[in-house]
């Protein structure tokens, strides 16, 4: 097509790569497959959103299982990635924050859809507010634009849901922090559009490019529900670490 003819003529002049290193596509098969897997539950890799939910000194029997003497926890929210943070998923994400290649938001954001399709139906919610998790302005300005942000208004886009860009912001940074420290990240929610939304207890899928230990995410959560709002969950590219049940299935 003359799309296609115009697109090979530009190429001679920057040719066209995909994060992976393939060239004659900003995005090759491979790594479009790879967005198009089906998204996978991973909050329970994910250390600081785990609560305590019942400790046993003793083996107790319970319903005809004996429960060995320890600790149960349980997540605070459900979440949902597209795979682990690592390889061609991993050089997609770079390639989009770092990279200078924003093109890539568009498909990362329709790959996303899925995981906000699967946590409204399970709350049995028919379009969800989709809030970014918030992030610092030194990291904006050094990307040049908000990419949780930009992610948010993509999947909108997508037909996923409906932006809720609410005034909000990390009171404390994670660089130089320990992971005991990282694991009690706040975050602050202000303004009417917060308050609004509180009052009407909308329901929200919160949205990340990357979780690590998940305190972002515990943060957001924490601050959204204590203004009112209703959390489904939160859907994320990619995860640091993937729960071992998954990890045997993810190709290498």
């Amino acid at each position: 097509m003359w799309w296609e003819i115009i697109a090979q003529t530009c190429s001679l002049i920057a040719p066209r790569q995909c994060p992976c290193g393939a060239e004659g596509s900003w995005l090759c098969p491979d790594c479009t497959a790879l967005l198009a897997a089906p998204p996978i539950r991973v909050d329970s890799a994910c250390d600081a959103l785990q609560h305590l939910t019942a400790a046993r000194v003793h083996e107790q029997e319970r319903d005809g299982l004996l429960l060995p003497a320890g600790v149960d926890h349980s997540p605070v929210l459900p979440v949902l990635a597209l795979g682990e943070y690592s390889g061609p998923l991993q050089r997609l994400v770079l390639a989009w924050k770092n990279g200078g290649m924003l093109h890539l938001g568009a498909p990362l954001a329709r790959a996303l859809g899925p995981a906000v399709a699967a946590l409204a139906e399970d709350a049995e919610v028919s379009e969800p507010a989709l809030v970014p998790v918030p992030s610092r302005l030194g990291a904006r300005l050094r990307r040049g634009e908000d990419h949780t942000v930009e992610l948010v208004r993509g999947l909108s886009r997508a037909g996923s849901g409906t932006p809720l860009l609410l005034r909000s912001a990390p009171t404390t940074a994670q660089e130089g922090q320990g992971a005991r420290q990282r694991r009690t990240r706040e975050i602050r929610v202000t303004g009417r559009r917060a308050h609004r939304a509180g009052q009407s207890a909308t329901s929200v899928v919160i949205v990340d490019d990357v979780v690590t230990t998940g305190s972002t995410l515990r943060g957001t959560h924490e601050a959204l529900t204590e203004a009112g709002m209703d959390v489904l969950g939160a859907a994320v590219i990619a995860s640091a670490r993937i729960p071992p049940a998954h990890s045997a299935q993810l190709p290498a």
